[in-house]
């Protein structure tokens, strides 16, 4: 899959296309299928299939948010599942203050018509874009005839009756509650940081940590807590659990940390290196106890509950 910057969109990038348009934060289960529509087309007419995202997300520009308080997935991760759909062009356009004052005519001219000619465009029931959300359905089905595109309008995808977007998924994830967004996901939801050296009394503890950099995360992290999680390193995957929270047994502060423990993992060279921590399931509430004999007995607990889960 090739990967297209805004600001190297040129006319005729594809004689045409099969072509379709969205934020797509989180890659869920109805992007998919949004996806999956496009690409029939593209295959049954021969032609090239385009992704058109943002980054950021407009909201996020719009509304000024944290990209930590928002974003369901990283630009790594959305490309990785693109490409294992098949998608041929992946088209990332920046997103600022600029763009947002840019009418649906401009946008549909500059960033649909010109670079990709489609002959097919395939949206979602509820996709708005250019200045005051003014490009829809309705606009694209305007000017369908002008540029002689079809337009297909995709509706929207359930599972056991709920909608799936993403802003239930991030609630279902700000609640902890991992399996039920794996269920709307497609896969398990995960953060992407750079591990930092900590304090070492985990180790001390008899369970070692890689500790996250939690500046370097670009996501929202699931409610405070103990999970159950794996990581993909060198190839291989790990499975271990990881605390999210402020350490009220060990600190009285109000730092937020995120450390992982690896049960078949010691290799400790991971330091300054990016780790993908994947959620399988949450295991308990975050707590204080009286003493560090207490915590390294829940400890224990914990690493067997999630070696009994692991999944």
């Amino acid at each position: 899959m090739e990967l297209l910057k805004s600001s190297s969109l040129a006319y005729d990038i594809v004689d045409t296309s099969a072509l379709t348009i969205g934020t797509f934060d989180g890659m869920h289960l109805g992007h998919i299928h949004l996806i999956e529509n496009m690409l029939d087309l593209s295959k049954k007419n021969n032609c090239p299939s385009v992704v058109i995202t943002f980054n950021p997300n407009p909201f996020i520009v719009l509304n000024n948010l944290d990209k930590s308080k928002y974003h369901l997935i990283n630009n790594r991760k959305r490309f990785e599942i693109l490409e294992s759909l098949g998608v041929d062009y992946l088209c990332e356009i920046e997103f600022d203050s600029s763009l947002a004052q840019l009418s649906a005519y401009d946008f549909l001219s500059n960033f649909i018509i010109n670079p990709f000619n489609p002959k097919d465009v395939v949206i979602g029931y509820d996709h708005h874009f250019g200045r005051g959300r003014e490009g829809n359905s309705s606009f694209l089905d305007k000017y369908s005839s002008l540029y002689n595109y079809s337009l297909k309008v995709v509706d929207a995808y359930k599972i056991s009756g709920d909608i799936i977007s993403s802003s239930l998924i991030r609630s279902l994830i700000k609640n902890g509650d991992i399996l039920r967004s794996k269920d709307l996901l497609g896969y398990n939801y995960s953060l992407r940081g750079t591990v930092i050296k900590g304090n070492s009394i985990g180790r001390e503890l008899g369970f070692p940590t890689a500790n996250i950099d939690v500046n370097s995360i670009e996501q929202i992290c699931p409610q405070n807590g103990v999970y159950s999680i794996k990581s993909k390193i060198n190839e291989d995957y790990y499975h271990g659990m990881c605390n999210i929270g402020y350490k009220p047994t060990l600190t009285s502060g109000n730092k937020m940390s995120i450390e992982v423990h690896f049960f078949n993992y010691n290799k400790f060279d991971l330091y300054n290196k990016k780790l993908d921590i994947e959620f399988v399931d949450y295991v308990r509430n975050e707590r204080k106890f009286e003493n560090l004999e207490d915590l390294k007995l829940q400890l224990s607990k914990d690493k067997d509950y999630c070696i009994k889960i692991e999944r």
